[in-house]
C-alpha cells in the first residue's frame, strides 16, 4: 500500500498574518516539488500504459511497414535486372536500394541484405560501414579534441552523447587537478559554509529520527517490526538527501507538529530552502530525462511538446499517420509494376535525393547574392 505522507506547509500565525520571505519561499518550493513529483509519477504511469499500447497497436503496424519495405527492396532489386533504365535512373535506383538495405539491417536476413547492397553499391557493405565509421570518428575527434574509444556504439546517439559528457567531465577534472591552488574568494567560502550548514540541518533531523525509531532498542516484536520499516524509509530519505521526506517522517511520528513548522527560525529556514532547491533541481532533471527517454522509445521528435496529459490525444494521430503511410506504400508498390511509372518515380526520387544532399551539405555562401 502506498504511504500517504503528511502535508508540509508553513501557516500564518496569530499576530503575524504575513509570512516572511523565507517562509513564502519554503511554501513555494514545497508546491513546486510536489508538482514535479506528480509529473514524474504521471510519466512513469504513462510510459507503462503506452508500452502496452505500443505492443498491441503500433508494433504490428511497424512490422508490416518493415515487411513492405523489404518487399519493395526485393522488387527494386528484381526491376534493376529486367527493366531498361537510363544511367541517371539506374544510379538513383541503386542509391534507393542501398538506403533500404541500411534501414533494414539488424535482423536475421542481414547476409541477404548485404549481398543486395554489394551488388548495387559496387563495394562491400562491411567495408563501407567501417569507412563511414572511421570518417565519423575522425570528424568527431577533430571537433571535440579527444579520441573516441572503439567500444562506443556509433549507431547510438545516446551512447555518443554519454561518451562526450564523460570525456568532458574527465578533462575538466584533470584541469582542476593540474591548476595551481587559488585562494578562495569570500563568495566561495560563503557558499561552502552554506552547503555545510544545509547538510548539517539534514543530518540533525536524521539523528533525531534514528534516536526515536531505531528498532534494536525496542523489546516489543510488533513495534520492532514497525520501526524497522520506518527506519528503512528514514535511511532512504537521508541517502537521497530528501529533506521533505525526513520532515514528513517527523510529523508522522509526532516528533514535531504544525506549530514547530510554523516557527522554524529564519536561519534554519534558509538552510532548509537551500536543500529544497537542490531537491527541486534533481526532480526537474529526472522529469526531463524521463520525457526524453519516452520520446526516444516511441519515436517522437525531441521538439514534440508532449506531456502525460496529451499523450492519449497524440497516439491516435500517430496511428492514423502510420496506417496512411502503409497504405501509400502499398499503392506505390502496385503502381511501380508499370515500367513507365517506375521511371517517373525514379525521376521524382532523384529530386528528393538531390535536395537532401543539398540540405545536408549546407547552403552555399553566395546563395542570396
Amino acid at each position: 500500500m502506498t504511504h500517504q505522507a503528511p502535508k508540509l506547509s508553513i501557516a500564518a500565525q496569530a499576530g503575524k498574518p504575513h509570512l516572511s520571505a523565507g517562509q513564502k519561499k519554503f511554501n513555494a518550493l514545497l508546491k513546486k516539488i510536489e508538482t514535479q513529483r506528480q509529473l514524474l509519477q504521471a510519466w512513469q504511469n504513462t510510459t507503462s500504459r503506452c508500452q502496452q499500447r505500443w505492443n498491441a497497436d503500433f508494433k504490428p503496424l511497424l512490422d508490416e511497414f518493415d515487411q513492405l519495405d523489404s518487399e519493395m527492396l526485393h522488387f527494386l532489386d528484381d526491376a534493376s535486372d529486367r527493366v531498361k533504365l537510363s544511367k541517371n535512373d539506374r544510379q538513383t535506383l541503386q542509391e534507393i536500394i542501398c538506403g533500404l538495405v541500411t534501414s533494414l539491417m539488424g535482423g536475421e536476413h542481414d547476409e541477404t541484405l548485404k549481398a543486395i547492397y554489394n551488388k548495387h553499391a559496387g563495394s562491400h557493405f562491411d567495408a563501407d560501414r567501417l569507412e563511414e565509421a572511421e570518417r565519423f570518428k575522425t570528424s568527431f575527434e577533430e571537433t571535440f579534441g579527444f579520441k573516441m574509444n572503439d567500444d562506443v556504439d556509433l549507431d547510438s546517439l545516446e551512447d555518443i552523447t554519454q561518451y562526450i559528457f564523460e570525456k568532458q567531465a574527465e578533462e575538466a577534472e584533470q584541469r582542476t587537478r593540474n591548476a595551481k591552488p587559488r585562494k578562495k574568494s569570500a563568495q566561495q567560502i560563503h557558499e561552502e559554509e552554506e552547503h555545510a550548514n544545509a547538510s548539517r540541518s539534514v543530518r540533525e533531523i536524521y539523528r533525531k529520527l534514528v534516536s526515536a525509531l531505531h528498532p534494536d532498542r525496542e523489546t516489543d516484536a510488533v513495534e520492532r517490526e514497525r520501526k524497522t520499516v520506518m527506519m528503512q524509509r528514514v535511511n532512504q530519505a537521508y541517502t537521497e538527501n530528501n529533506l521533505l521526506a525526513l520532515l514528513q517522517l517527523q510529523l508522522e511520528i509526532e516528533q514535531i507538529d504544525q506549530s514547530h513548522i510554523n516557527t522554524i527560525a529564519e536561519g534554519q529556514l534558509k538552510h532548509y530552502n537551500r536543500v529544497l532547491i537542490n531537491q527541486l533541481d534533481e526532480l526537474q532533471h529526472e522529469v526531463s530525462e524521463l520525457t526524453l527517454a519516452f520520446k526516444r522509445q516511441f519515436n517522437l521528435p525531441p521538439s514534440d511538446n508532449i506531456t502525460p496529459a496529451n499523450v492519449a490525444r497524440k497516439f491516435p494521430k500517430k496511428l492514423r499517420e502510420l496506417r496512411a503511410e502503409i497504405q501509400t506504400l502499398k499503392e506505390q508498390r502496385e503502381a511501380l509494376e508499370d515500367p513507365r511509372a517506375l521511371k517517373s518515380w525514379l525521376k521524382e526520387q532523384r529530386h528528393v535525393l538531390d535536395m537532401e544532399a543539398y540540405l545536408s551539405a549546407g547552403m552555399p555562401d553566395d546563395v542570396f547574392r
